[in-house]
């Protein structure tokens, strides 16, 4: 288009040329007088047709630099100078003889703002002002960030009959933490996309294993036990009726854990209704808002014949229930026996108080997703299906509130609060206090 252009404008100027040699009078005046007038302005809408041309392809190739810095990570203006002018030279199409005079892009809040000019030769430089060429834009980045729990299905009918389905769990749940990855690593954002793990069965492992050699049996507190934790399980108590698993009202299971010689392995219960479903932070002066630690209680010997999870001794009575209720006997029992139990199901449970606690521990957000991927790779499937256990701890581990309060806070601009559950399903797990 612009050789054409110049062509006809070199065609103009030779005939205005020949007239001007044309030596029969008045023609020649008149031509003289129309190579005066005319060449300037023709030159001069040359001028201007060029710089039109120039200013489209300037444009087009500031947007798309302005585009492509937004993009990317960069965090200060200098940074996205940087890569906004690369992206320019790489992009920008130049007419003959015409130079980048200098381009400049730069951060304002969530916006990139930029502009760049092109200098061009001129045709008719004393009759008219030639500025250079000067065009800018401003493109908004994206901002939003996400908080995401994965809710993942370990219970034991994941692997029943050799079941491939927690593996195809492992291989899709890795699948979409490399997604989430590489969106992070192309977001504006310096923390864009959090994750959390929740794997679950009929519990879920809120922390790793707690020692509770110097835990303190007369306060119900130790070291690395939360607050938000109720070792003692009030919230089992409505009135006078005892709801518990335990013959003695406030009975400690992290006391019973200790006399035993054993750790808390992490495992809490699904809280009383109605705060099984919900995200209401705990408090100690509402008992069923706590959280109470996991415990299988001993199961007593019959006849001679243990119980699967039978691992001290019962004395007191004869009476199975009435063993297995039985308190006192953590304060005197001998631990018994270890190794490990089968199920009818085929499932290999440790004897002891956290039995069923064998979980992968919980991953509260972060920004790590090796360590996410890794946790996934470790899971293992046992237990049965409590579904809403593991969609509320998913809550938990999304909202400001307590017993995690890592999320961000509830309408927070661009912030955005996801539970993903996976699982194979129904839920059967039901609690028999409950049902009608």
């Amino acid at each position: 288009m612009q050789i054409k252009a110049r062509d006809r404008l070199e065609g103009v100027l030779a005939r205005l040329n020949a007239g001007a040699r044309d030596e029969k009078g008045v023609a020649a005046v008149i031509f003289a007088l129309a190579v005066a007038v005319l060449t300037p302005m023709a030159l001069g809408v040359f001028d201007v047709y060029l710089a039109s041309e120039q200013r489209g392809k300037l444009q087009d190739a500031l947007d798309a630099a302005a585009l492509y810095a937004a993009r990317s990570n960069a965090q200060t203006s200098d940074q996205i100078d940087a890569i906004g002018d690369k992206a320019l030279a790489a992009n920008l199409k130049l007419i003959n003889g015409a130079t980048l005079k200098g381009s400049t892009f730069s951060l304002s809040g969530t916006k990139v703002v930029a502009q760049a000019s092109v200098e061009l030769d001129a045709f008719a430089p004393a009759f008219f002002d030639h500025k250079p060429v000067q065009v800018d834009t401003e493109v908004q980045r994206s901002i939003d960030r996400l908080e995401i729990a994965l809710v993942l299905d370990n219970t034991g009918s994941m692997v029943l009959n050799n079941s491939p389905k927690l593996a195809t769990l492992k291989t899709e749940a890795k699948k979409l933490v490399d997604k989430l990855a590489l969106a992070a690593s192309m977001s504006a954002e310096p923390t864009p996309i959090k994750i959390a793990l929740v794997p679950f069965s009929n519990t879920v492992r809120v922390q790793d294993t707690t020692s509770l050699a110097t835990y303190n049996t007369a306060s119900h507190t130790g070291p690395g036990v939360p607050s938000w934790i109720d070792p003692q399980g009030k919230q089992h108590y409505q009135g006078t009726t005892n709801n518990d698993i335990f013959d003695v009202q406030h009975t400690d299971r992290l006391t019973m854990m200790k006399n035993i010689g054993q750790s808390w392995a992490g495992c809490v219960e699904s809280r009383r209704q109605p705060y099984d479903i919900s995200e209401e932070a705990p408090a100690t002066s509402t008992p069923a808002s706590m959280f109470v630690p996991w415990f299988w209680p001993d199961e007593p010997d019959v006849s001679g014949t243990p119980k699967v999870n039978d691992y001290i001794a019962d004395g007191g009575g004869s009476d199975w229930k009435a063993k297995e209720r039985r308190s006192a006997k953590y304060a005197t029992g001998v631990w018994k026996r270890t190794g490990s139990f089968t199920t009818d199901l085929g499932m290999t449970y440790t004897h002891g108080p956290n039995a069923g606690c064998t979980l992968q521990p919980m991953i509260r957000l972060t920004t790590d997703m090796s360590a996410v991927k890794t946790a996934i790779d470790n899971m293992t499937a046992i237990g049965e299906t409590n579904i809403p256990l593991g969609m509320v701890w998913g809550w938990h581990a999304v909202t400001p509130n307590a017993p995690l309060a890592d999320g961000g806070a509830y309408g927070t601009p661009h912030l955005k609060k996801i539970v993903i559950l996976m699982t194979d399903g129904e839920n059967t797990m039901y609690d028999s206090e409950h049902q009608q």
